[in-house]
């Protein structure tokens, strides 16, 4: 059995991964803004640990997308999906700083 490096990967999976990841990091934002909502401190510890595991989704799907990019520069789907990761990891990144929870005063 051979493994497959990232860039071997056929570029219908590598899109596939990325929407994945962009809907994870969707769905994962929206917990943190219910929790946000709810003032409930339990689901949101549980909501940021989901978007962090959203957060290393995106990470590695963008990785996958430039392992791509850097041979097949005319695949505009690419180009456009690597964009939303973009967006989607600055998304992630912002409602991480907004959620950092204050360190307890002794």
């Amino acid at each position: 059995m051979t493994q497959v490096n990232q860039h071997q990967m056929p570029l219908r999976h590598v899109i596939d991964n990325a929407e994945k990841a962009l809907q994870i990091a969707k769905d994962a934002e929206m917990a943190v803004r219910h929790a946000e909502l709810e003032s409930n401190p339990h689901k949101l510890q549980a909501a940021i640990a989901e978007m962090e595991g959203a957060q290393r989704a995106l990470q590695k799907a963008q990785s996958q997308m430039e392992a791509h990019l850097d041979d097949k520069r005319e695949h505009q789907e690419l180009v456009q999906v690597q964009d939303q990761l973009n967006q989607a990891l600055q998304s992630i990144d912002v409602v991480a700083s907004n959620t950092q929870q204050p360190k307890q005063v002794r």
